[in-house]
């Protein structure tokens, strides 16, 4: 591992599997940086597994952690989570300590490389800023007033460099904050005041340990596509999957670019048309799941 540069950390559960197949194969077009893709089994069942895992293990830049506990009989149940597979945080306070390289990516199963370039540029920003400890493809700020879907309520929503694409330096593992979701309860009409997961670790990373984070240039969001809350999918499977990639990839870069408007407005109104509820799905929890989320506080 001493000459491996980065560790790319991605977790798969059932509902993403069917796009991770896609995002896992994308790594290849990484030619001139030496990589590992850790790809983490967050409670597959036994049948994905033998389906998807042979074909990724072909390639010699994947890791796969498959745990022996997490059997189709074990499954999780307990209705206060996403789904039967572990939060993203929990995994990631436990298993990013154990990454041994010099830097090291949170990344998603639906996040998908186009074009390797800007994962160059993104390291080259880290390395030359002595006290940047992180950088992401994407950031929001912070929102004194946003509608959060999945509990129904207007929250303030605090500022995140977004985890679907985000490396850090390997000094960003001696923060012992948690990555979990934070909030606090406040007086006046919003009284929520919430970190989404890694907000409030990236939050410590800059107030306690006064590192910076920054986020790369918009030019690159033609090199990269996130499809977006797949943890929460139901409606995209093997038999539609080739077709909704690629409306998606269509609508937002075109056919020639993404100054070829045309293409793009027609793929919109295509996915439109053939996938018009999948967008509101994913701003739901899955029935039967996220139930104290959904009723806290």
């Amino acid at each position: 591992m001493n000459d491996i540069k980065i560790t790319f950390f991605m977790l798969v559960t059932d509902r993403d599997i069917v796009i991770a197949n896609f995002a896992v194969r994308s790594y290849a077009k990484i030619k001139n940086i030496p990589f590992k893709l850790r790809v983490y089994s967050n409670w597959i069942s036994s049948e994905l597994k033998k389906k998807y895992f042979p074909a990724w293990r072909q390639f010699e830049f994947v890791e796969i952690v498959e745990n022996e506990w997490q059997t189709d009989d074990k499954k999780l149940s307990d209705p206060t989570l996403e789904g039967p597979f572990d939060k993203c945080a929990t995994v990631w306070d436990r298993e990013l300590k154990k990454i041994q390289t010099p830097y090291h990516a949170t990344v998603d199963a639906d996040f998908e490389i186009l074009d390797p370039k800007f994962i160059s540029v993104m390291l080259d920003e880290l390395e030359k800023n002595p006290s940047l400890v992180a950088m992401s493809t994407d950031y929001y700020a912070t929102t004194p007033e946003a509608y959060d879907s999945y509990s129904d309520e207007v929250i303030c929503l605090n500022e995140r460099w977004h985890t679907w694409f985000c490396i850090y330096k390997r000094e960003a593992l001696q923060c012992n904050v948690s990555h979990a979701y934070y909030e606090e309860v406040v007086p006046g009409p919003v009284r929520r005041n919430a970190w989404d997961e890694t907000g409030y670790f990236q939050k410590a990373l800059k107030d306690i340990y006064k590192f910076d984070l920054t986020v790369l240039d918009p030019k690159y969001q033609s090199c990269f596509i996130h499809y977006g809350a797949f943890s929460k999918n139901v409606s995209i499977d093997e038999s539609n999957v080739v077709i909704y990639r690629w409306l998606r990839i269509l609508r937002k870069n075109g056919l020639f670019g993404n100054r070829d408007f045309l293409t793009r407005k027609l793929a919109g109104r295509l996915d439109k048309i053939i996938f018009n509820r999948v967008d509101a799905e994913r701003e739901k929890y899955v029935e039967g799941w996220g139930l104290v989320e959904n009723n806290k506080l």
